[in-house]
């Protein structure tokens, strides 16, 4: 009788390990395809809510705002996610522009006065693995009176090129404060001359808001 026991135990604890091993396999193998997915983009949009996707609003500088969700520029072929980090480092914004646009902390927010500042990369390299290294592309090819689109989880906020300009990276300086304009600035590196020293940088003003329904 004791030896059924400890024969039926065993058989117990080695279905017990069996099934911990597989579940922890599978657990890790869907990791690591959700995240090669997403590294490619190919994540459905019902997973945009995430760390740095968040709708929602948010506080600065004493107002209340909507954070931005997305940006696209018909006109020189933008359309990307825009997340927003809690933290302004290096290290936490760089790995942000890895996924796509970024919205530097402590900037503007949709719906309030301010100046929403936008980063993005860009490469002059056709094939890229990560598409995200092409958020910015085109952005040196817009013009004055050309329209850009800004979506928070409802609406969509239009905005229109004030101007245009290339600077050294040490000469940039953003202006948070906009005498109560409602602002938008996007920056990218210049690498279509080999250089991430110098920067695009465009300016934008609210036109209109409509609802995304």
């Amino acid at each position: 009788m004791k030896q059924n026991k400890d024969k039926n135990r065993i058989i117990r604890d080695m279905l017990i390990k069996k099934y911990f091993y597989s579940t922890l396999t599978f657990l890790v193998i869907i990791m690591i395809t959700f995240s090669i997915l997403y590294l490619f983009g190919l994540v459905p949009k019902e997973f945009n809510t995430i760390i740095g996707r968040y709708p929602g609003i948010e506080s600065t500088q004493g107002k209340i705002g909507v954070l931005p969700l997305n940006i696209k520029i018909t006109n020189v072929g933008i359309d990307a996610q825009v997340y927003n980090p809690a933290g302004t480092s290096t290290e936490v914004l760089d790995e942000y522009l890895k996924k796509g646009a970024v919205r530097y902390p402590g900037s503007g927010l949709l719906g309030i006065s301010g100046n929403i500042f936008l980063l993005g990369h860009s490469t002059s390299f056709k094939v890229v693995i990560n598409q995200a290294y092409k958020t910015f592309v085109g952005l040196k090819d817009l013009k004055a009176g050309d329209t850009i689109s800004i979506y928070s989880e409802s609406d969509e906020y239009i905005y229109k090129v004030n101007s245009v300009r290339m600077e050294e990276a040490s000469n940039v300086r953003i202006d948070f404060d906009t005498n109560g304009k409602q602002l938008l600035t996007l920056v990218t590196c210049n690498t279509s001359v080999g250089s991430k020293e110098a920067r695009y940088i465009v300016v934008a003003e609210f036109v209109s808001k409509k609802s995304r329904n």
